[in-house]
């Protein structure tokens, strides 16, 4: 197989940014990946015109906009250009950087039609898990069990944009009907406008923090139910990193149905899907009762993402599609 030596325009400033796990995906399919965080330099336009001269890169692949689109006519010059979007809308400022790219990738299957009336070398390519960042290194303990078993669990955003309302019915409806909830991620700012929410049960229900890692495969392995919502369901094959990441955990995952979700995991075999508040709190009262098949699901579902879904396998899918235009 060719390797490839690629750059990397994406965040880095993190140890969680996801550009770290899909360079790892490269890195164990031989490639060389050379990371560049345009927010981690003072000069950033001058310092990757330096990287691309003297490292001479195969493509360059770029996550969202670090750069403006327009800088992409000068690192034609050196290098195709391959933008993977992560996210599953078309933005305002989106368009120019779609038409820029030699190759435009996007999560979101529903969208490639739209995409393809920008730049015809669009594809789709989903998200993926890098497991090795969510290990489980040390022995659970007793303080794990305290602090992060429950009946149902979310990660995620419950903030006021309008794909994040909706989750919060969800959830309020999950400790209506008596389950033990706890969620983790950003916290919900305090204003006059959220005490409501933040003095309720669903705001008492906060685990307290931003969780990644090992603490995400610990949330995941003592949840008994993992709820995942896509922001855009109606968008055909829109899932994000989270699906697989609970599901590679070990999770039992239960999420709002996305249109053409069983093409890439099995409901009721290796995941449950709900539509409605109804139906999810059903499901859950069944699958409470029934261990043996919860856990069973929940292993099936570990199996495939292991095998089908890491980004050791998405990145040489990813270079599969683009081969002929490099």
């Amino acid at each position: 197989m060719k390797t490839y030596k690629l750059l990397f325009i994406a965040e880095f400033g993190h140890e969680w940014n996801s550009g770290w796990w899909k360079k790892s995906g490269f890195e164990m399919n031989g490639h060389q990946v050379i990371p560049f965080d345009p927010e981690r330099v003072q000069d950033p336009l001058n310092s990757v015109f330096k990287i691309i001269r003297e490292a001479r890169p195969d493509f360059i692949l770029h996550s969202k906009d670090e750069f403006p689109p327009s800088v992409y006519t000068e690192f034609r010059q050196y290098a195709k250009v391959i933008q993977w979007y992560p996210d599953p809308v078309i933005t305002d400022w989106l368009p120019p950087y779609v038409q820029a790219a030699d190759v435009f990738l996007t999560m979101s299957e529903g969208l490639l039609d739209e995409f393809r009336k920008l730049n015809p070398n669009t594809f789709w390519l989903t998200e993926a898990v890098a497991p090795s960042f969510f290990e489980i290194k040390n022995d659970i303990s007793e303080e794990d069990i305290r602090m992060y078993s429950a009946d149902a669990t979310f990660v995620g955003n419950l903030g006021s944009k309008p794909q994040y309302l909706p989750r919060r019915q969800f959830l309020q409806a999950v400790i209506d009907n008596g389950f033990r909830l706890k969620w983790w991620g950003q916290k919900i700012p305090r204003k006059f406008a959220t005490i409501p929410l933040l003095l309720g049960k669903l705001g008492r229900s906060y685990g307290g923090k931003f969780v990644w890692g090992e603490e995400h495969a610990k949330i995941a392995r003592l949840s008994k139910v993992y709820l995942g919502f896509d922001a855009q369901p109606r968008v055909r094959k829109s899932v994000s990193e989270r699906l697989y990441i609970a599901v590679c955990c070990g999770a039992f995952y239960m999420c709002n149905y996305v249109d053409g979700i069983e093409d890439i995991l099995t409901p009721d075999k290796e995941i449950v899907t709900f539509r409605s508040v109804e139906e999810m709190i059903d499901k859950m009262k069944y699958y409470m009762k029934n261990d043996d098949l919860r856990m069973k699901i929940a292993r099936a579902g570990q199996e495939r993402v292991l095998k089908e879904h890491t980004y050791q396998v998405r990145t040489g899918q990813l270079l599969e599609i683009i081969k002929d235009y490099l």
